[in-house]
């Protein structure tokens, strides 16, 4: 593989010119666009780019939802030596300003009118930006000062220079430790900080992984994670495209599963909560469904269950269980692999930790699930569970060339060619990161298993320790509560308290087939959260899936939320991960409540 990004895709675009790179959906139907097409169409923008004065250091923006056209800037960027800053669609306009000034970013790529909205904001307070190129069409007013244009006018303008001057088709000569991207953390607390990430790091990635999952040319994945969440990108984007693979773009978060439908991908990237929505609505339909929907289902997961023990113990299976795993396979199993198209061949989850019951479940259905750990800072990935190596529990054995080893207070330290050159404009910051022998500090808890497996066991700043002096990591309290059909999210609070106190949001739709059942008369959503059987369902619930925890563990009071923790209201990172310390302070007068009630 070549050394640097741009190069890696030009080699590939060369051998796989016919292929299919890309689909995106058109009036419901999913259209392809080629490597020689996406190769030409980067060609172009990277000339159009160039006449706008984008050059070798340059920082340019984008504020998109994944599409082709993400991909086409990014790779464009790259040709030019330029650096690319994704900035999330789900930011609003504080945040932009920040991102764009810290990183001084000269031209920014909006995707929508919505986009764009939040963006004439905050024009005038970003003296570094030029240029904005509106994907959705062309604005043609320049506003505070700042040039606009449309997405389709700058490729126009970069084919025609490109027949005035063909020797603007000669990328820049990138090494690998030039700087690729800045990628701004989620921020769970504190201000988001721009990880500086090189081609060397990306590509050490990318080059690990292709061999170890298997990734080619034949390899088609449905990508609707955030591309400006470096998980995705990575994984999702780099490994698939740099193996000669496809990849076809949800239309919205909305449509998944009809996209999966149409496409029938062969891997797919989630995170924890992804599976876990889909597991919940299954069982939701199976526990409201027949009498014989349900026992169906017990036992399938019952055989499946064993039959995978005796397989991964190489015992023997009884002729019985032979037959019973392949008749349930064909009623049950296989209606559930059609929910990911019926040809997945692998399933990475990554982002959080996934829960072990339900990881096993997963792969006890024949589904090849793999977890793995990492860090923007890492670019991403770290360790990862290796088909056929696989253990529930585990985030696997690190990288080729990365070096993993357990420090003080347990924290999951990381050397290698991943880690990022630092934060921009952040030396302390950085300083506080990596260390003098290169270790980069990640603030994650973990130990390795007898097999060398990583465990991660929590994070240093979400420990909780109790009044009594007990260390809780909440996470795992978390996510057994969460198993529940009736819990949406939960936040697990006890910092310095005499027992732990949860938020819990309530799942919708599972809470108001219990208020049917039960015919609860209410006037408004508030009436049902504090019913007094709704209170005591979830206070069983609760001691029913904490039953295993030891008694500092166990959650002694609840409040139930009726909104739930979203982006948009400032409680979830763009990244999915809930910022403690702005839902604490969010529901501090429910949370001193409960423990007045004490």
């Amino acid at each position: 593989m070549p050394e640097t990004t741009y190069a890696s895709f030009a080699e590939v675009a060369r051998r796989f010119a016919n292929r299919t790179a890309l689909m995106r959906k058109v009036d419901g139907v999913y259209k392809g666009i080629t490597y020689a097409e996406l190769s030409r169409i980067v060609d172009e923008l990277a000339a159009g780019m160039a006449e706008r004065g984008v050059r070798a250091g340059s920082r340019v923006g984008i504020y998109s939802y994944n599409r082709p056209e993400w991909v086409a800037t990014d790779l464009a960027v790259a040709k030019l030596g330029a650096v690319l800053v994704p900035v999330y669609h789900t930011l609003g306009s504080d945040a932009i300003r920040y991102i764009l000034n810290d990183a001084e970013v000269t031209h920014l790529i909006v995707e929508s009118p919505e986009l764009f909205a939040n963006v004439v904001q905050i024009l005038p307070d970003v003296p570094p930006l030029r240029d904005v190129v509106t994907v959705f069409g062309q604005e043609t007013k320049s506003r505070a000062g700042k040039e606009l244009l449309g997405f389709e006018d700058l490729r126009r303008s970069g084919a025609a220079a490109l027949k005035q001057n063909p020797k603007l088709r000669a990328a820049h000569d990138s090494k690998p430790d030039d700087l690729l991207t800045i990628v701004y953390t989620s921020g769970t607390t504190g201000e988001p900080k721009g990880a500086m990430l090189t081609n060397r790091n990306i590509l050490s990635n990318v080059s690990t992984a292709i061999p170890m999952f298997g990734i080619n040319e034949n390899d088609l994945l449905v990508s609707f994670l955030p591309l400006c969440h470096l998980f995705e990108r990575t994984c999702g984007y780099y490994c698939v495209l740099m193996a000669g693979g496809c990849i076809a773009y949800a239309e919205s978060l909305q449509t998944i599963r009809e996209d999966v439908r149409l496409v029938k991908p062969t891997m797919m990237i989630v995170v924890p909560r992804v599976l876990e929505k889909v597991y919940n609505a299954v069982r939701e339909k199976v526990q409201t469904g027949s009498a014989i929907s349900r026992m169906l289902m017990i036992a399938t997961l019952r055989t499946c269950s064993r039959y995978a023990r005796l397989s991964q113990g190489r015992r023997p299976i009884s002729p019985w269980l032979r037959f019973k795993h392949w008749i349930l396979g064909l009623l049950v199993v296989r209606k559930l692999k059609a929910l990911g198209g019926g040809r997945l061949r692998l399933l990475v989850s990554g982002g959080a930790p996934l829960d072990r019951r339900l990881a096993r479940i997963i792969r006890n259905l024949g589904f090849n699930l793999l977890e793995g750990y990492g860090l923007t800072e890492t670019s991403p990935v770290v360790c990862a569970n290796v088909p056929g190596q696989e253990r529930v529990g585990t985030v696997g054995k690190p990288f080729k060339d990365v070096e993993v080893r357990i420090g003080p207070n347990d924290e999951i330290l990381v050397r290698g060619p991943n880690v990022m050159k630092g934060y921009l404009n952040k030396p302390k910051e950085t300083a506080a990161a990596i260390d003098a022998e290169g270790w980069f500090h990640t603030g994650d808890q973990g130990k390795f298993d007898p097999e060398g497996n990583l465990i991660i066991t929590g994070r240093i700043k979400e420990l909780i320790v109790t009044a009594y002096g007990k260390n809780v990591a909440p996470v795992a309290v978390e996510q057994a509560i969460a198993q529940s059909k009736y819990v949406e999210q939960v936040m697990v609070y006890g910092d310095n308290k005499p027992f732990l106190a949860a938020l819990v949001v309530p799942s919708p739709l599972a809470l108001e087939g219990f208020a049917r059942d039960k015919r609860i008369a209410f006037k408004t959503y508030a009436d049902v959260l504090n019913h007094p059987d709704v209170l005591k369902l979830y206070a069983d619930e609760i001691k029913k899936v904490l039953s295993g925890f030891a008694n500092y563990e166990q959650v002694h009071r609840f409040h139930l939320v009726s909104q739930p923790f979203t982006v948009e209201n400032g409680l979830l990172t763009p990244s999915i991960k809930m910022k403690r310390p702005q839902i604490a302070a969010a529901f501090r007068g429910d949370i001193e409540r409960m423990y007045e009630e004490h």
